[in-house]
């Protein structure tokens, strides 16, 4: 395995979910060293032990490997699921099965198979839908009937397999379920007291929602950013005000790409990553990026565009799920999305962007910034931030070069693994002047920057006490 290197700098991020093909110290770190920035824990999956093993284990790796790998919890969400079964259920094409509650199991008659669900309103809402989806539309079924005992009929489409506790979707049904769930909360405020970097919240429909919980991280004086998953119609269309509620956001692609028609599903990333860049909040673009690495050791000639097309669009991240949770070539795959989007960075100038809007003096200071570093061909914008703020402003303009933040708090350099573009440097902050030349000194030898490279530098100064934001050219020594 070939491990990437650590001084060419790479403008999108890799969030890798851990699991069970990856858990353990070694196993992590070999991950990180093939271009994992983010590490998510999907908590719909293991206990709450096996997921503080694992953050500790990133505790340790980060200290001693002098490496900065963020957290991000994803909760599970009110989600539709199957029952348990001692075997997989087996659908041929055409037959008729029975759907109903797990609440009615052992009291209904039918000479048909019986699908269990685990929802006790599944009926009721199943009548503002056509279809039935399990696992994103591996399987479907078109509904037939609805029956007085809250059974549904329904035709399969296709030949499958329906296993245990697998996911159901309902297109365009507005589930009566609470988004957050009991278990959503404790997870919450597990992150919270935890500071953990990021928590993901999954089948939000509005922004009321994305305030909820955060109120209860400010309650409990947390730093933990809210990543908000959009994979409901309702979201979709609530997009402005989610984005506007959140920290970050990830286009959930497994269960929007079942909740809508599949041929809107790449316009409707696009517009996602465009309001998240235009209002300089991270997005995440996630799912089926190299399935077929689950089990291959080479991705599809279709899965290279899909990753390339995302750092096209300058996404911030993009996310590996099973391929790394589960997968026979978890480092395979990192190493693999690492190389497509380094590739297609060296190409960025081919595929020019709509400028975001600069809505305050800070956007202006740093769209200026970005500008001056295009006309002068600097290698590196160098950014002095206390709390993450002046690098994010920088990342919405998208530059061509690396943004080197350096930063006192390691907190706010993990938060800012996940943001385009930036490359989090550890420096104590004190005289300007000699800040300046430690941060230049200290990309110098992560090797970001060599002798008589051209560098833009963003720092404060203070005028008759007051904070003026500098903005220079330097070339280092």
């Amino acid at each position: 395995m070939d491990f990437v290197d650590l001084n060419q700098h790479r403008l999108t991020k890799i969030v890798c979910t851990l699991g069970p093909a990856c858990f353990g110290p070694e196993k992590i770190l070999e991950l990180a060293k093939c271009g994992m920035d983010v590490a998510r824990l999907n908590v719909s999956h293991g206990g709450r032990e096996e997921h503080i093993q694992v953050l500790k284990d990133i505790d340790e790796i980060n200290e001693k490997n002098d490496l900065c790998i963020a957290a991000l919890i994803d909760t599970r969400g009110a989600e539709i699921r199957t029952g348990d079964v001692q075997d997989p259920i087996v659908i041929t094409k055409g037959v008729e099965v029975i759907f109903a509650p797990t609440t009615l199991e052992g009291k209904l008659k039918y000479d048909k198979q019986i699908i269990f669900v685990g929802y006790d309103g599944f009926s009721s809402d199943v009548g503002e839908t056509d279809k039935i989806l399990i696992d994103n539309g591996e399987i479907s079924f078109k509904i037939v009937s609805i029956n007085e005992d809250g059974s549904v009929l329904g035709k399969a489409d296709q030949d499958g397999s329906v296993g245990s506790r697998r996911h159901i979707n309902l297109p365009g049904a507005d589930i009566d379920l609470p988004s957050i769930t009991d278990k959503d909360w404790d997870d919450i405020r597990y992150a919270a007291e935890n500071n953990i970097d990021y928590v993901a919240l999954s089948f939000i429909r509005n922004a009321e929602e994305v305030n909820q919980v955060r109120a209860v991280i400010d309650k409990a004086n947390s730093t933990t950013q809210i990543i908000t998953k959009i994979e409901t119609q309702k979201a979709v269309k609530n997009l402005k005000e989610i984005v506007e509620a959140s920290d970050g956001i990830m286009v959930a692609r497994g269960d929007l790409g079942a909740e809508v028609p599949f041929e809107h599903l790449p316009v409707i990333q696009n517009e996602i990553i465009w309001r998240c860049r235009d209002a300089g909040k991270p997005v995440i673009v996630a799912t089926h990026m190299l399935e077929s690495m689950k089990e291959h050791p080479i991705p599809t000639r279709a899965e290279v565009t899909d990753v390339a097309y995302a750092a096209m669009e300058r996404t911030d991240s993009t996310m590996l799920s099973g391929e790394t949770a589960s997968g026979k070539h978890p480092p395979v795959a990192v190493s693999a999305m690492d190389r497509i989007l380094r590739a297609t960075e060296t190409q960025l100038s081919r595929f020019p962007l709509e400028e975001a809007a600069v809505r305050d003096d800070a956007d202006a200071k740093a769209q200026s910034a970005v500008n001056l570093a295009k006309s002068s061909h600097a290698k590196a914008i160098l950014v002095f931030t206390r709390q993450g703020f002046s690098a994010r402003r920088v990342s919405k303009f998208r530059p061509y070069v690396p943004i080197v933040a350096l930063c006192e708090d390691l907190s706010v350099l993990r938060k800012l693994k996940l943001v385009y573009g930036v490359m989090p440097i550890k420096i104590k902050l004190g005289d300007i002047e000699e800040t300046v030349h430690e941060g230049m000194k200290k990309a110098k030898d992560a090797g970001i920057l060599q002798k008589g490279d051209n560098i833009i530098v963003i720092s404060d100064t203070r005028t008759k006490g007051e904070a003026v934001t500098s903005i220079q050219m330097r070339t280092i020594e």
